[in-house]
């Protein structure tokens, strides 16, 4: 072999081995602590890795021009915080550099995920970009220097300029300080002391984290959105991004029976995904909470939309007290029209004690978890929220052994199939203007078995017989001998 052939070989070689280790992932020796941090991508924790302007401009460049990091998120579990879900919101980034005399300022950046928020002193909730992560080991590629780390959430930034001749690359990380006295979201995306570590990743090691996602089916307010197809601006929930409807059901229809209210009762909330003033799309999230009844039941959401409105969605059901979903889960769906979909399919076998075919419904029996359910639906064409019908929206019952439907008042049957349609059977009110289903805040506790529900809660009677003029708080005092006190801090598990 000649001697040109060689040394072209050779500088062949060189060039391979340094565009491969451009290619590599990178630890960084700056750290996010106590909320933010000063980090210079010039420095690594080991020194002898530090990167070169030309790495830098590799790692931008393969990265779709975006320089993307990787952090190792560390919290302390408040909220719903644990090991195998943890997060932070972010409040700011600013990326600086400096080339050929010139300075360059980027504050634009994006994360796989976003979380409706209120900050530190306030109650209004914003859209904030969320780093969610997990204790374990890192699925980054091998590498010196990666002993101990955890590496699971990016955080990118595109940087619309060569890094190649850059003598200074730093980013200015600041975490959001969240409003904690709200609970959950806050409490979950809130920040502690850190400290954050965090890298330079390559793209196979952004593509991995992006696909595994770490910590993100078990964080709020980011399992349903994370299958959405429609971008969205902000969010609007009802009755509020952290709180929940009451639904609870008398299912002997149109008997009257023992008014206990507990034969079914779940817990359900609307989110629209908006696109200016137009909907994009909806999401629905929910808990089983009690069911205290021999006969097994069908629960279905029904909103009003225009006739013209069309999408494809997704059901998710979730078992109680895990990220695990049921067999023949998620399922995707198409509808027209208005949005009416089963979301739960026979009560009785989700939801009974080991002890009891009842749940949550008897003294001296330990309390269990329900399952949860979420919808994400995307619109074919926006709509606007005003032709959406108003809230608590029409949450109904089939129970499948009567094969009656039940309806808040207001409402008329909507299933060709049920006995309600062929008896033209219609006013979900007894002769004595008792409903058989109401719409309560998530702060109410269902009636033990065969308590009647104007025996726990004295004022109820007077709020039905006033048509519900007077003692519109009637839910908030409640015999407490006749409870089971399940509370809402734990049938809302995740």
């Amino acid at each position: 072999m000649n001697k040109a052939l060689l040394m072209y070989l050779a500088g062949a070689i060189t060039m391979l081995s340094q565009a491969m280790a451009a290619e590599q992932s990178i630890l960084l020796k700056d750290t996010v602590t106590q909320g933010s941090g000063s980090i210079d991508l010039f420095k690594a924790l080991i020194q002898q890795n530090n990167p070169t302007a030309a790495t830098l401009e590799n790692l931008r460049a393969e990265n779709n021009n975006s320089l993307v990091l990787a952090v190792d998120v560390n919290e302390a579990a408040n909220g719903t915080e644990k090991a195998s879900s943890q997060g932070v919101a972010v409040e700011s980034v600013t990326l600086t550099v400096v080339s050929d005399g010139n300075t360059f300022t980027f504050t634009d950046f994006s994360t796989p995920t976003q979380s409706l928020l209120a900050k530190a002193g306030q109650t209004d909730r914003t859209l904030f970009y969320t780093l969610i992560g997990r204790t374990g080991s890192s699925s980054l590629t091998s590498n010196t220097g990666w002993e101990g780390t955890s590496f699971d959430a990016i955080l990118a930034i595109p940087v619309n300029v060569s890094l190649e001749n850059a003598t200074s690359v730093v980013v200015e990380i600041t975490f959001l300080e969240t409003n904690t006295a709200l609970g959950d979201p806050e409490a979950f995306y809130d920040f502690t002391a850190g400290p954050e570590d965090l890298a330079l990743l390559s793209q196979t090691d952004t593509a991995t984290l992006t696909e595994e996602a770490p910590g993100q089916d078990e964080a709020p307010l980011v399992i349903t959105q994370n299958q959405l197809g429609s971008e969205t601006d902000s969010w609007v929930y009802y009755p509020s991004s952290v709180e929940y409807y009451v639904a609870a059901y008398e299912d002997n229809y149109p008997v009257k029976s023992d008014y206990d209210f507990n034969d079914l009762v779940v817990g359900y909330r609307v989110g629209y995904g908006m696109t200016g003033q137009q909907v994009t799309s909806l999401i629905v999230y929910g808990y089983m909470i009690a069911r205290g009844s021999g006969y097994t039941h069908d629960w279905h959401l029904h909103i009003g939309l225009p006739d013209a409105a069309s999408g494809t969605g997704t059901l998710n059901l979730f078992k109680p007290d895990s990220a695990e979903q049921e067999s023949g889960y998620p399922q995707t769906f198409s509808l027209t029209g208005s949005f009416d979909k089963r979301l739960l399919q026979g009560t009785k076998s989700l939801m009974r004690s080991p002890s009891s075919e009842f749940a949550n419904t008897e003294i001296d029996i330990d309390l269990i978890k329900g399952h949860k359910f979420s919808v994400a639906f995307d619109f074919d064409t926006p709509i606007e929220i005003s032709s959406i019908s108003l809230p608590p929206y029409d949450p109904y019952l089939y129970v499948q052994n009567t094969g009656y439907e039940i309806h808040l008042p207001e409402y008329a049957s909507r299933l060709g199939s049920s006995v309600n349609n062929a008896e033209a059977i219609g006013g979900f009110k007894n002769e004595q203007g008792y409903p058989f289903a109401i719409i309560i805040p998530e702060d109410w506790e269902p009636p033990l078995e065969r308590e009647d529900l104007g025996g726990v809660y004295a004022t109820f009677l007077e709020f039905v017989s006033s048509n519900g003029e007077q003692e519109d708080a009637w839910y908030t005092a409640p015999a407490q001998d006749k409870i089971n006190q399940i509370g809402k801090a734990f049938w809302k598990w995740d």
